[in-house]
């Protein structure tokens, strides 16, 4: 047998299976995280390709079938690649019409952003400017609690200054991400003010801001313990703070588009080795306004800004999370560096302060812990840390905040101040955080 007669036979069996993983890929899109249910105009064309290819492989199985094919091809060449051409073109178009989104976004402007003068990095960390918050927010140009900061940028209602009576308070300090910011919870009803409630002769500084990881933490930790002198340090984790962790603290860039509008862009990002890629250019950060990352090149950027070219890279980005091995290598690395960071902030307060983590459930980990929670209760027991695990007593629909927003509800940050208040109650009457819930 020859080898091109050879390659023929076999070339069925391959086009089945191809055209088996294209309708299974169609059919697969809902499984991947953050996908819209039902079939869009994408996957209904992946899955009738893939079953036009499995029936074409039924077909090309007789030798008959494949002589003619070959046959045609050679004397219809010509008309077989302007039909080609015109049918990609139709599909471009159709595609264009059905409003189907370009994977890139097709024009870059030179400039797009001013940077946010209401927003500052030093040596405590990332925070607000307060000057520049009051007068935005009085402008209409802020709202919510990010009005109600003090003087050193921070959400909390009373300033980071030494007071004459503190050594006859109860001290705390907090620091976390926005879930300890107070994230979705209405003014005066987040868990940490819940907490300022129960111990209304305590003083309790608020040190948590939106975004950030254990190494913001551990820079407002280094800022404000020497001044509180806090007998116990509180620590929001969220699963996010894993990859926050791989970011330098000045890792977002805060500003205003055309319209004045404010949002919050990484400049950085994580290749699929795990290292860190710094994006500084106004067009990088454009790329990430639009939610994607910059094209690694010329050819991936032209393919992205056509709607035929954009299906396919969605496509193969369907098929890296499906099948992806993120959770293994990547997550061990992020979990290292996070290791470090909890363990630095643990011995800097060592001899300060008792350490004391909130583990804080994401709504789905509510019915089974993923691989990010799991890693960090046991990055927690390794280090022996202190922490309180509220999983099983949480309501993933009662307590969290109407999604796609991940934030606890006033419900579920009251029921987190209740059982943090009589954390501390018990740490008070025992000096033990035995009595939290783990």
């Amino acid at each position: 047998m020859s080898r091109p007669d050879s390659v023929a036979k076999r070339a069925p069996g391959a086009l089945a299976l191809v055209g088996f993983l294209v309708a299974l890929l169609g059919i697969g899109f809902d499984l991947v995280p953050g996908s819209s249910p039902g079939f869009s105009a994408p996957q209904l064309a992946l899955v009738a390709g893939g079953l036009a290819l499995l029936a074409g492989s039924l077909v090309l199985r007789h030798s008959g079938a494949r002589r003619v094919l070959r046959k045609t091809l050679g004397q219809h060449f010509r008309a077989i690649a302007i039909i080609t051409v015109l049918t990609l073109l139709f599909l471009e178009l159709a595609l264009s019409a059905a409003g189907f989104p370009t994977y890139f976004p097709q024009e870059i402007p030179d400039k797009f952003l001013d940077p946010a003068p209401w927003w500052t990095c030093d040596q405590a960390g990332c925070h607000y400017v307060y000057d520049e918050m009051v007068a935005a927010c009085e402008r209409g140009e802020l709202r919510d609690l990010r009005c109600l900061v003090n003087r050193q940028g921070f959400h909390d209602t009373q300033d980071f200054v030494v007071e004459p009576d503190f050594d006859q308070r109860f001290r705390v300090l907090v620091l976390g991400d926005s879930f300890t910011f107070g994230g979705s919870a209405d003014a005066g009803k987040s868990f940490v003010e819940f907490v300022e409630q129960a111990f209304p002769e305590s003083v309790i500084w608020n040190a948590a801001i939106p975004g950030t990881g254990t190494n913001q933490a551990l820079l407002s930790f280094d800022a404000f313990a020497p001044l509180l002198q806090p007998q116990i340090t509180i620590l929001g984790f969220y699963t996010n703070d894993f990859d926050d962790n791989m970011m330098p603290v000045d890792s977002y860039f805060m500003g205003l588009d055309s319209t004045g509008f404010q949002l919050s862009i990484r400049k950085y990002q994580i290749d699929l080795r795990g290292n860190l890629i710094k994006l500084d250019r106004q067009s990088d950060l454009y790329y990430r306004y639009h939610r994607v990352d910059p094209p690694v090149s010329e050819l991936h950027r032209i393919a992205g800004t056509s709607r035929l070219g954009s299906l396919g890279l969605r496509t193969a980005d369907a098929v890296l999370q499906m099948f992806s091995k993120a959770e293994g290598s990547r997550l061990n690395r992020r979990v290292e560096v996070t290791r470090e960071y909890l363990a630095a902030l643990r011995d800097a307060s060592d001899s300060k302060s008792d350490l004391l983590v909130l583990l804080i459930p994401g709504r789905d980990d509510i019915a089974a812990a993923g691989p990010l929670y799991r890693s960090a209760r046991q990055l927690l027991d390794e280090l022996e840390i202190a922490y309180i695990d509220p999983l099983r007593l949480m309501d993933s629909e009662r307590d969290y905040a109407t999604p796609p927003d991940i934030h606890w509800s006033n419900a579920g940050h009251q029921k987190i101040g209740a059982i943090l208040a009589s954390c501390l109650e018990s740490f008070l009457a025992s000096a033990s955080f035995s009595a939290c819930p783990r």
